[in-house]
Parts: C-alpha cells; sequence; structure tokens
C-alpha cells in the first residue's frame, strides 16, 4: 500500500512540474520564436537523421512549448528533401479557368467560387492580414481531395504517461513509452458532393441529393470496444458555413438518432484529446472563427510516409517515426467566435502547395500552450500522380497531444487509407441519416 501511495504522489509532483513548465509557453512567447525564425529557409537542414544530440538543430522549425516533446533519447527525424506534392491536373486547369472569381463577404462566406483553388498566392499576399487569413481557410477547405477518402480500419488510442518514462499496454504503431488507457477501432468515409474539378461537364457535382447545398458528408462507424460498437455519425458539411454543420449521432445503446449541438462539438470526442473540429489540424467551420494570417514558416511534416504502419515514438508515443520535409507555411489563426469555447487561439501551419495543415497549436484562453496536433500523410511517385485515386496525400495518421496534462490520443489507419470512386446510389444509401440506424 506504501508503495502505491508513494507512486501516487510521485505522479501528482510529476504533473504539477509539467504543468509549471507549460505555463511559462504562452501565444506571445510562439510569436517571438515565429518572428525570429521567420526567414529559415526550406533547405536549411541537410537531409539525413536529426538524434538528440542535433535537436538544436530544429529549434528554427520547432516550437518552443512543443519541441520539449522531442528531448527523449530516443529521437530519430528522418528529414528528407522536400518536394512537390502538386493536386491533379484537372485541379490545376479548373483553378485556371475560374481565378479571381471567388470573393468573401462581410461574414466571412465565400462566394462566386466554383471549382480549383479559390484564392491565388498572388491575391493572398496583396490581401490585408484579416482577409488573407479568410483566403488561406478558404483555400484548405476546398483543397484537392478528388472524391474523398476511406479509412475502414482506423485504431484511436488514448495514451497517458508512465512514471518512469517505461511503456505499458500499447496497440500497433505506437512504438514509444505510455499507456494505453482506452482505445477504438473505427470505419470512416467522407465523399465530396460538390466542387468537384473533374466534372466539369457536370457543373462540378455529384447526381445526388443536396450535392448543390452540401460540400461533403461523413460517416463514422465505432466497431469496438463492445461498449461502444454500432455508434455512427453522418456529418453534413454545408456549402454555406453560416448555416451550421448538421451532425447526426446514432447510439447504439439508446437505439435513437440525436443531433449534437455546436457546444458540443467543442467539447473532447468520446473522450479523447480531439474535438470535433480537430481533426486533421482543423476540420471546423470557416465562419464560427476570426481569421489572421501572421506570416509565413517553414515547418517539419510528414507528407511522404515511409511507414507501411504509422509509427509514433517518445515518452507518450506521440511523435511520428518517420521520413518529414521542411515544408513552407501559412501561419494562420482562428479565434473561436463562441465565447464558451475551451479554445482561446488556434496557430495553423498550413502547407503552401497541398493547404494541408502539418501542425496545429492550441492556445487556452489564458493564451497559454494547451494542445498541438500533427497530421501524417503518404504521397505517391511522381509517376502514380496523375491518377485520380493517387493523386492526394493519404492520411495516414492524426495525433492530439495534451501538453498540459501529458496525454495523447493517436489515430493510426491500419488498412491504407483510399480514394475511391462512388456511385451516386452508394452514396444516398450510406450517408442517409434515416439509415444510420441501420448496417453499412
Amino acid at each position: 500500500m506504501l508503495k502505491i501511495l508513494l507512486n501516487i504522489v510521485l505522479n501528482a509532483l510529476t504533473l504539477v512540474a509539467t504543468c509549471q513548465v507549460f505555463a511559462a509557453v504562452t501565444f506571445s512567447d510562439v510569436k517571438v520564436w515565429l518572428d525570429e525564425y521567420a526567414q529559415a529557409p526550406s533547405d536549411g537542414l541537410a537531409p539525413g537523421n536529426y538524434d538528440r544530440a542535433r535537436l538544436q538543430d530544429l529549434n528554427a522549425y520547432i516550437a518552443p512549448g512543443f519541441i520539449e516533446s522531442f528531448d527523449f533519447p530516443e529521437l530519430d527525424i528522418e528529414i528528407e528533401e522536400t518536394r512537390s506534392h502538386a493536386p491533379h491536373q484537372s485541379f490545376q486547369e479548373a483553378t485556371a479557368l475560374y481565378a479571381d472569381q471567388a470573393t468573401i463577404n462581410e461574414d466571412g462566406q465565400i462566394e462566386g467560387y466554383t471549382a480549383g483553388q479559390p484564392f491565388t498566392r498572388q491575391a493572398i499576399d496583396a490581401a490585408l492580414s484579416g482577409a488573407a487569413g479568410l483566403m488561406v481557410a478558404w483555400n484548405r477547405i476546398y483543397r484537392w481531395q478528388y472524391q474523398g477518402y476511406r479509412a475502414p480500419e482506423t485504431t484511436m488510442a488514448n495514451i497517458e504517461s508512465v512514471l518512469d518514462g517505461g511503456a505499458g499496454d500499447l496497440v500497433e504503431g505506437l512504438v514509444g513509452g505510455g499507456h494505453v488507457d482506452r482505445y477504438f477501432q473505427v470505419f470512416y468515409h467522407r465523399v465530396y458532393l460538390s466542387k468537384l474539378a473533374w466534372l466539369p461537364t457536370k457543373g462540378y457535382r455529384m447526381d445526388v441529393t443536396d450535392s448543390d447545398e452540401l460540400l461533403y458528408k461523413e460517416f463514422m462507424e465505432f466497431l469496438a470496444p463492445f461498449d461502444v460498437a454500432g455508434t455512427k455519425f453522418i456529418i453534413e458539411r454545408p456549402l454555406v458555413h453560416a448555416e451550421g454543420e448538421k451532425v447526426n449521432s446514432y447510439l447504439a445503446s439508446e437505439r435513437r438518432v440525436r443531433r449534437l449541438s455546436a457546444k458540443e462539438r467543442a467539447d473532447h470526442f468520446m473522450g479523447t484529446v480531439f474535438t470535433f473540429d480537430d481533426f486533421e489540424g482543423f476540420s471546423g467551420l470557416v465562419t464560427d472563427n476570426t481569421w489572421e494570417l501572421l506570416g509565413h514558416k517553414v515547418i517539419p511534416a510528414v507528407l511522404n510516409s515511409k511507414q507501411a504502419i504509422p509509427l509514433s515514438h517518445g515518452p507518450i508515443s506521440s511523435i511520428p517515426l518517420d521520413r518529414w520535409q521542411l515544408r513552407p507555411s501559412y501561419v494562420l489563426q482562428a479565434i473561436p467566435k463562441f465565447e464558451n469555447h475551451q479554445y482561446g487561439r488556434r496557430l495553423m501551419f498550413v502547407d503552401e502547395e497541398t493547404f494541408g495543415i502539418g501542425l496545429a497549436l492550441v492556445f487556452d484562453r489564458n493564451d497559454e500552450l494547451y494542445k498541438a496536433f500533427m497530421v501524417v500523410h503518404k504521397s505517391s511517385d511522381k509517376s502514380e500522380q496523375s491518377e485520380l485515386a493517387l493523386s492526394v496525400p493519404r492520411w495516414r495518421s492524426s495525433i492530439a497531444i495534451n501538453l498540459r496534462d501529458n496525454l495523447a490520443t493517436v489515430a493510426i489507419a491500419g488498412p491504407p487509407t483510399e480514394f475511391v470512386p462512388m456511385k451516386a446510389s452508394r452514396v444516398n444509401q450510406l450517408f442517409s441519416i434515416s439509415n444510420l440506424s441501420g448496417g453499412r
């Protein structure tokens, strides 16, 4: 009993120490870092492996308060040469055809947009910081995604620290320390209904219900563990964000369908470190936030994973053990308009070529660094990128770290993520709210 009590006290002291270090890192500290290293180039690190002894070389590329997560004996960061991941030719053609036609109204909603990338680099650079921030945000929403992707078996693992930095029970892909307190198996599929660059003869949309009103639909089903198996979500993302996203859930235990409120979207999703708006760095609505472009920054990101199953190492198995590139990124700030939101602001590093998010930092309402989100992608070889289904960097893993409490949630795609073409009949079947209580 004495040993158990001693471990509890030591854990508490460790947590207090972690919080004290964390509390010293504020948005102002990160802003100073951004200004100091604004000119760090994408060729500033020679290709090769960087271990703990070379961690100082990464100071110009990894923010204070977050770089401490990389400070462990087994650190292995492989830097490869930065390469191009241009979107499919059909997307580039639509971008050229409709260049400079999109605008943003006083409510922050995009107007006059047809297909392709809404705003050019020149338009963003010429705009004031608030308007430029909105342009980058909408470019991210309308980034090249083909018809959407399917992750048939994703593991979401909640990881807590182990006092001595060792490993407890872990799942496949987690090769560092920590202990998996709980994990889920999830089926996920997103399908885009409109703004489809490769369908100019069909008005850039699918011939399905609501394609004139919705950008995409998402279907999510929990497969395990048994107490949540059968829980399902269908999310409908409108073209007009002010109309609000519809999140419909089916709880197997209650055998009923209900709609989540805006407040619930800001809560932790199924007990994970993620909220509904955190997936892939940011998955919320543009008009729910106030935006500002703070500048440009080169950061390391995993855009071309070398792993068959994404691997994460470190004290709580939350740092990708993978191949990274130094990616030029927009530094995008989003402040939630919802006054009771747990986040004070979100700082996103949006890739200037793909408009994916390699890193997002979240600050609490005291402006102290709270969370970090990373996304791992796998890209096809250049010779394959002319194929629609292989032209998008494929999602492989999302990592959410609660820096304040030393917790993480790591979502790992088991079988490779698939960009699959879908017939209208199948879309209507799988993504129908009326069928939410049925099977796939």
